[in-house]
């Protein structure tokens, strides 16, 4: 019901596309069976996610390269925050929910690669 109010207010718009782009795009969205625009919104929520987690490694070799005090604490920290989840029991969760495991997107409305 909410969607429906959301993108009610939402207006269409047209893009300029090479029609072998187009036609790739069409062959995507028909494979997984959703509208060309849904398939155009995920693949641009997969783009911003991967610019944000390459920033993320870019900040986080820059630290390993530039202070490796830094780098040393924060492996420090990683690795108590570790030992200290090690018996909590979330590790079987993948057996218990292996859907979430399928890196390519196998849970309903994923978003594949992330």
């Amino acid at each position: 019901m909410y969607a429906f109010l959301y993108t009610d207010c939402m207006s269409d718009t047209t893009i300029r596309l090479d029609s072998v782009v187009r036609d790739k795009l069409r062959a995507l969205a028909e494979e997984d069976g959703v509208a060309l625009g849904d398939l155009m919104g995920r693949l641009a929520e997969r783009e911003q996610y991967q610019r944000e987690m390459r920033r993320a490694n870019d900040v986080m070799d820059a630290m390993r390269r530039e202070d490796p005090a830094a780098w040393q604490e924060y492996q420090s920290e990683l690795d108590a925050f570790d030992s200290g989840t090690a018996w909590d029991g979330i590790a079987a969760s993948a057996a218990e929910w292996p859907e979430y495991n399928d890196v390519t997107g196998g849970a309903p409305g994923a978003v594949s690669g992330r």
